[in-house]
């Protein structure tokens, strides 16, 4: 086990063990039935993902907890007298360099991820081969979607490449089913992502102050978060002062802060691959004007109400009069001041988990163990506003537990931290 040990990011993530990937691989077999399971993982270039390095692609991750790239994996679900099969197929030493990569994992020191069966990479073509000439039917991802997905079109073009026809069955569907609700371990990744997130947050609101730059707030939430034990951010941020926070994705985080504008902040790290997404806006002087307290507070009652909706039986979107959505835009509609459309641009939130926007079966009622993030707003382009908060939230029994409650969310709380963070 002499090469594993220096591969501690090749293991099962966090508090997830083995025993947990294997369930997830068994409930996908039952899912589809019969036939073949197969999937490739992300090359080195596929996987790049900036300074932090290799990201592993988020479903072969979740179904193997194997974060080396070159991988592939064949499950054979057990159908008319052929037995569960699950071969998990690591990449060849021959193209790897120790010098510039360290030490990869080999299949004699795999046993820790859970397979009964590691074989090497060059053996998966002629395996899935020799499987589906018994089982016939190809399962896999269809169709990569979306269709700018560079990445996920090479993946589906290798594995129809080494199996030799299209999948007959798409598994987007049914491994989104199992993505969406969590596990107590998953859950208890993200919470660990999200406090350390706040710690961002308030290293980030130090540097608030006329003439800094978005940039430099940037970089102490980056510090922040990572110093709080983030291992990379699950997306660029989003710090935005004045008209820049109307811009629903503005990344350039090239501006300059000014007394008098709000500054909206949207970030989440990530902890042992799983995401954290918060969103506070926030007074560059540290005080609220008439005006901000107003809209703001309009945005926060509308933020509170949807959170109340959130409970097993809900829905996130769509026009039905309960939809988290409609709450909260009922709220907007009434609360807003005259002459501000409060018509919300964008969802009023998505699940969060291995990708900061998981996947869920489309209009999926809301079940215990689900996570999401929760993120109504305002958006003011003609004044230069933009007012957003958005919190992570789990469904639970009787309605929800708020993940991020590190970060104040009302008007006073707010000046207090500011005050206490020195933002002047």
């Amino acid at each position: 086990m002499a090469a594993c040990a220096a591969l501690p990011c090749s293991g099962a993530a966090g508090g997830i063990g083995a025993g947990e990937y294997a369930k997830r691989r068994q409930a996908l077999a039952e899912a589809i039935g019969r036939g073949v399971i197969a999937l490739v993982g992300s090359t080195e270039s596929e996987g790049r993902s900036g300074f932090t390095g290799f990201r592993q692609e988020s479903s072969f991750f979740y179904l193997t907890g194997h974060q080396e790239p070159g991988a592939a994996l064949l499950i054979a679900p057990a159908h008319g007298g052929q037995p569960y099969r699950e071969i998990l197929f690591l990449a060849d030493s021959a193209g790897h360099s120790r010098a510039w990569s360290g030490p990869s994992l080999q299949t004699e020191d795999a046993g820790h991820l859970g397979f009964a069966e590691v074989l090497t990479e060059s053996r998966f073509r002629r395996t899935v081969r020799a499987f589906l000439r018994d089982r016939s039917r190809l399962a896999g991802f269809a169709e990569a979607r979306p269709a700018g997905d560079i990445q996920a079109r090479l993946r589906h073009e290798r594995l129809v490449e080494a199996a030799g026809r299209e999948p007959t069955r798409d598994i987007r569907l049914p491994l989104a089913a199992l993505r969406s609700v969590k596990s107590p371990a998953e859950v208890a990744l993200i919470q660990a992502a999200v406090e350390a997130t706040e710690v961002g947050f308030r290293d980030a609101w130090a540097r608030v102050a006329d003439g800094a730059t978005e940039r430099e707030v940037a970089a102490g939430l980056i510090g922040g978060a990572f110093r709080a034990g983030c291992d990379r951010l699950a997306f660029a941020p989003i710090v935005a002062a004045g008209a820049h926070a109307t811009i629903l994705h503005y990344q350039r985080n090239s501006g300059r802060l000014e007394h008098g504008q709000m500054l909206l902040i949207d970030a989440g790290g990530e902890r042992a691959r799983y995401a954290a997404d918060i969103t506070r806006s926030i007074p560059v002087s540290g005080q609220f004007s008439e005006k901000q307290r107003l809209l703001y507070e309009a945005v926060l009652e509308a933020h509170e109400q949807a959170l109340s909706a959130v409970k097993p039986g809900a829905v996130l979107g769509g026009p039905a009069r309960n939809s988290i959505e409609s709450v909260a835009q009922r709220v907007l509609r009434k609360r807003a001041p005259r002459g501000v459309d409060p018509y919300l641009p964008h969802a009023i939130g998505h699940h969060v988990g291995l990708d900061v926007h998981d996947p869920t079966p489309p209009g999926r009622s809301l079940e215990p163990g689900m996570v999401l993030a929760i993120e109504p707003g305002l958006y003011l382009p003609e004044e230069g506003v933009g007012i957003r908060i958005e919190d992570t939230v789990e469904v639970t029994d009787d309605g929800c537990r708020v993940m991020s409650t590190g970060l104040p969310r009302s008007t006073d709380a707010l000046e207090g931290a500011l005050a206490s963070a020195g933002t002047a």
